[in-house]
């Protein structure tokens, strides 16, 4: 680090995604004195092991994290995507720092790549609809509050804009792979599908399933947030106080909803969770409102990260659903 950065404020250390970059942080900086916001004290003694202060809080306690916002040099969130109230309680801290004088400070956010969801509802795939590139600083102007994260997303550009604070977005696709934190999670994407095939005793697909979502693995994901870390603490990565050239997308490979619940019917089949390992394809129609995402697709590019020399793995879905539904099944206590 060139930069004189020597304390990070973190937010979902006992998280998946959180976790695993708390875990790997240590290893490479080991000068960077980290505190982390943790929900449950019985997770202390976990946390501190990997040398990790925590801070008894929760994300209703707005004045906590502004607090401590305004302390470190930089703030990770890892914690929430969706939660304005702590992205505000974040950027209300920052601002207060960077008005008090101090350095200004850096802002690490994750958001997800489902903002850059298309408005598909019959489950094919749009080969001519929008490629949403994170190289290209237009696409990024484009995130508007209406889009999912884009509530979120916004705010953080903006404060960016306003010169308050370095602000950097990591935007992952659907993470796979062993959480490599201190609390062990398992994958979300993983979870949500093999949940929304118990609640359906199927898994399901929307139409022909030809609609694409993307994939990455958790250790490329850890590998980019070190990297745009590392970005931000040098000069190079202060320079430009364009907010929208420091937004990196993290996917590895984009794969089928079709697909995707075929790996699915194929895991839970086998455990005797489901009766039938064939997927069912279904209208979108006969579906809840919050599964839309099921016949929507992702078109995205990744470019600033590989600029950094990240290289994200070929990722195999199948073999991830398999090592990773038995986890997923215990945490759902399904026998």
């Amino acid at each position: 680090m060139s930069r004189n950065v020597v304390s990070m404020f973190l937010l979902g250390a006992t998280g998946y995604i959180g976790g695993s970059v708390l875990a790997v942080l240590r290893e490479r900086f080991p000068g960077l004195k980290i505190t982390a916001l943790v929900r449950s004290e019985t997770h202390f003694d976990a946390i501190r092991a990997t040398g990790i202060t925590p801070i008894h809080g929760n994300f209703e306690n707005q004045a906590l994290i502004t607090e401590h916002s305004a302390r470190a040099d930089v703030v990770l969130n890892a914690a929430d995507s969706d939660d304005l109230n702590l992205t505000l309680s974040i950027l209300r801290g920052m601002k207060q720092r960077y008005e008090s004088g101090k350095p200004k400070g850096i802002l690490i956010h994750t958001s997800g790549v489902a903002v850059f969801l298309d408005s598909g509802t019959t489950g094919v795939f749009d080969k001519n609809g929008k490629l949403w590139n994170d190289s290209e600083e237009d696409d990024i102007r484009s995130i508007t509050p209406s889009m999912l994260h884009g509530h979120i997303d916004v705010p953080i550009l903006n404060a960016g804009n306003e010169g308050y604070a370095h602000t950097y977005i990591v935007c992952p696709a659907a993470v796979v792979g062993p959480s490599l934190g201190p609390i062990g999670k398992s994958s979300f994407f993983v979870k949500a599908v093999v949940q929304m095939s118990l609640v359906n005793k199927r898994a399901l697909y929307v139409g022909e399933g030809s609609n694409e979502f993307n994939i990455v693995h958790i250790d490329d994901v850890v590998d980019l947030y070190c990297r745009v870390f590392e970005l931000s603490t040098e000069e190079k990565g202060l320079q430009s106080f364009n907010p929208y050239a420091r937004y990196f997308i993290a996917t590895s490979k984009s794969i089928s909803w079709r697909e995707i619940a075929t790996f699915a019917g194929a895991s839970l089949y086998k455990r005797d969770i489901l009766k039938r390992p064939e997927p069912l394809s279904v209208n979108l129609t006969d579906l809840p409102p919050y599964f839309a995402f099921l016949a929507a697709s992702e078109r995205i590019v990744a470019v600033r990260g590989k600029e950094l020399g990240w290289a994200p793995r070929d990722v195999s879905l199948e073999h991830w659903f398999q090592a990773n539904v038995d986890a997923v099944l215990e945490g759902l206590h399904v026998d």
